[in-house]
């Protein structure tokens, strides 16, 4: 970003709102008491992930939660941490420079369809047909460079070619950031086709709810987030609907998402679709539970 504030580092931001380091890359919350660190830090990137919540974000969203201050505040207090923002900044930008050229550990290597026994079988107990998850999904395979292994994942692409990627062990890579647009074909698309827009947090929601729907395509347009951090790369794209039906996760990182969505939606009907599943985490969960959906090879619509 353009603005050096963004730059200022992630782990002196943590300090001075009185976490604490467990081990190089892990920290305690300042928002709550815990016993074992929650924080992930990635230095390259200059942001955090709080697994505690399922969010994170940039130096300055950390602030925001931590304090309940506006974005100006939240500024205001990263630049009094520093008498010399642009010196610091640079120096941090030389040394995440640095770290990211010996860090560089996870590569993509194959994109594929759904082949592997164990990796549809675990769509399987998530009780997602065969046919959309051959549909949507892809076999992403990953090779961790450091240890020389190669990793296999359940792939869902977003609109920067990058994947969001979950693994049965419950493990979670995504290679680049991004949100995923889906029209009323079924295709990828960043031009709106319907009036009304559906947002998932993930891609097993998605799937959850077309089961559900019993079709192939979807009933309106779909906005597949990836991860609450990418509701503002949303914006535009569900301000070009008349109205936004939201499947948030029943936790605080999806219920804080929920909030925020209506703020930055004035006037905008967003109407929050979590009561449904009252009794579970999200709407994967409750199909998992359900006895009304079966997981079938052909899935019609």
């Amino acid at each position: 970003m353009d603005n050096p504030i963004y730059d200022f580092p992630i782990d002196k931001v943590l300090e001075a709102l009185g976490s604490r380091m467990e081990s190089k890359d892990m920290y305690f919350s300042p928002m709550r008491d815990e016993r074992t660190a929650s924080i992930h830090v990635d230095r390259v990137k200059n942001v955090w992930y709080d697994h505690g919540l399922a969010v994170g974000g940039t130096n300055v969203d950390l602030v925001m939660m931590a304090r309940n201050c506006s974005k100006e505040d939240a500024k205001k207090f990263i630049r009094s941490l520093s008498p010399n923002l642009e010196a610091s900044v640079q120096e941090s930008r030389l040394e995440r420079e640095k770290i990211g050229r010996t860090e560089s550990k996870l590569e993509i290597r194959e994109v594929k369809p759904v082949w592997s026994y164990y990796i549809r079988k675990y769509a399987e107990s998530r009780k997602i047909p065969e046919d959309l998850l051959q549909r949507y999904c892809r076999e992403v395979i990953v090779r961790n460079k450091e240890r020389g292994q190669n990793f296999n994942y359940i792939g869902f692409e977003n609109n920067n070619g990058g994947f969001a990627m979950k693994a049965p062990s419950g493990f979670k890579y995504t290679n680049k950031a991004g949100i995923t647009t889906i029209d009323t074909s079924g295709e990828r698309s960043v031009k709106p086709s319907s009036e009304s827009v559906a947002v998932f947090e993930g891609f097993f929601d998605f799937l959850s709810w077309m089961v559900m729907q019993n079709t192939k395509t979807p009933t309106c347009d779909i906005v597949v987030l990836n991860s609450v951090t990418n509701l503002d790369r949303a914006l535009d794209y569900l301000k070009a609907h008349k109205s936004v039906i939201a499947f948030t996760d029943r936790d605080d990182a999806g219920r804080l998402c929920m909030e925020r969505m209506k703020s930055l939606l004035p006037g905008k009907e967003v109407k929050d679709m979590s009561e449904l599943y009252k009794n579970h985490k999200d709407l994967n969960e409750m199909l998992v539970a359900s006895r009304g959906y079966g997981c079938s090879m052909s899935h019609g619509k």
